[in-house]
């Protein structure tokens, strides 16, 4: 095994989403305490599915459809595992299933999303368009010096905020970014549960959680996998102030 490589990173997927058998599960767990890879590419997975429901509507999806995806996915597992170096030479077909599946950087967020989606996580917009309704928009303030060519507007509607970000850099290796609540009358901000990061342009739209009729500014910083309680950074990347 080469730094930053381990055979086992393509069952990392399959584990998040409890897909694997419970002996392999137990297995894979206990490799997981030795393998730094796979430690990490199981970290940024899972912080997607905990930051879904934050930001998501909760649906049910049918028990057949449930059923499909996660037998796809323990189907897709097995034959990686078979396939051993054999699945890395360059064979169209199955690299391309691969990457659709668990190529995770630089976006993991983006990639496991549209599977969760699809399972009936939730349903609202953690990267990609918004189409509800906007009734006022504000642009935002964003730090040229972490994020120079980027822009981001916070947009209010019926159904609550979204903040749209352009020409964000995706966060350091290891970073997250994380969405805040500034109130007039606390401090630190209030931290929520909202981590997400970029698609290839730079593009995100990311819900915000939350009445803000009392909330004086809409904060973004980078923070480690998971979030923070605290914000580690003294100046916000973004920082958007509700009309």
């Amino acid at each position: 095994m080469s730094a930053g490589t381990c055979d086992r990173r393509d069952d990392a997927a399959a584990y998040v989403l409890g897909a694997l058998p419970d002996d392999e599960c137990e297995g894979y767990a206990h490799h997981l305490a030795g393998c730094a890879p796979c430690e990490v590419t199981v970290a940024e997975l899972s912080y997607v599915t905990e930051s879904l429901p934050a930001v998501a509507t909760p649906l049910q999806a049918p028990a057949v459809l449930q059923d499909r995806i996660m037998s796809v996915v323990s189907a897709e597992s097995e034959l990686l595992r078979a396939a051993g170096p054999e699945a890395d030479r360059p064979f169209p077909v199955r690299l391309s299933r691969r990457r659709r599946l668990l190529s995770l950087r630089p976006l993991p967020a983006a990639a496991l999303a549209s599977v969760l989606l699809a399972l009936g996580v939730g349903a609202g917009t953690l990267l990609g368009e918004d189409d509800a309704p906007v009734t006022s928009s504000v642009a935002a303030i964003v730090d040229r010096e972490v994020a120079p060519g980027a822009s981001a507007e916070l947009r209010m509607g019926a159904d609550g905020a979204t903040l749209q970000v352009a020409n964000l850099p995706a966060p350091p290796e290891g970073r997250i970014y994380q969405v805040w609540l500034d109130h007039p009358d606390r401090q630190p901000p209030e931290p929520t549960a909202v981590l997400f990061s970029v698609n290839r342009d730079g593009e995100a739209t990311v819900k915000v959680p939350g009445d803000l009729g009392d909330v004086r500014s809409v904060l973004v910083t980078d923070e480690p996998l998971g979030g923070s309680n605290v914000p580690t950074s003294a100046v916000p990347i973004i920082t958007a102030d509700p009309a």
